[in-house]
């Protein structure tokens, strides 16, 4: 397989992404996607984690469940999953949804699982610690709900809410700024 060069951020995401999704082997076989939004999702809650570092988040408007919401999401997060699309290592698939929507839903690419099967454990193990349920040990599946999305265990029904809609208000200070062009003359 060629060399991609990919950063450690962009690694953890496509790493991240194989948890959710799957290709098929054979026509026979389902394939597994995730939707933008959950997705954005766990962007989001791995910045929260400090997993992926690299990134931040800003309120955005996104359509979630029929309503338009303020939701934090990460740019450089959608800026690399496209990168990752053009590496031939994610599909994305466009959907309508009952209120005639739009929305994205991304899976790894058998190329792109190859490519994860490489990465060492300062890769791995922090996105696996970051979807593993802390009672039973078992990775989590994400859920999106009316509120939020959700982490949730199906086999010991522990659950936590991914709390990308829950929007920081910031204080911060700003002063006028005049170019010469709006001064003045003598």
């Amino acid at each position: 397989m060629e060399a991609i060069e990919l950063t450690q951020d962009q690694k953890r995401l496509l790493y991240l992404i194989t948890k959710f999704s799957k290709p098929s082997e054979s026509r026979n076989e389902e394939e597994t996607w995730i939707k933008k939004i959950p997705l954005m999702a766990l962007i989001y809650y791995g910045i929260e984690n400090e997993i992926l570092t690299e990134y931040d988040f800003a309120p955005t408007l996104v359509d979630y469940m029929g309503t338009v919401r303020f939701a934090n999401i990460s740019k450089e997060g959608e800026d690399d999953i496209a990168d990752l699309r053009v590496a031939g290592l994610l599909k994305r698939l466009k959907l309508a949804t009952s209120h005639h929507v739009y929305v994205s839903a991304y899976r790894i690419t058998p190329k792109g699982f190859e490519y994860t099967t490489s990465f060492d454990e300062e890769i791995t193990i922090p996105i696996d610690d970051l979807i593993t349920c802390k009672t039973c040990t078992r990775t989590m599946n994400i859920e999106a709900r009316d509120d939020s999305p959700y982490l949730i265990c199906k086999d010991c029904e522990d659950e936590k809410k991914v709390a990308i809609f829950n929007i920081r208000e910031l204080a911060y200070v700003s002063r006028p700024m005049f170019s010469d062009i709006w001064l003045p003359m003598d």
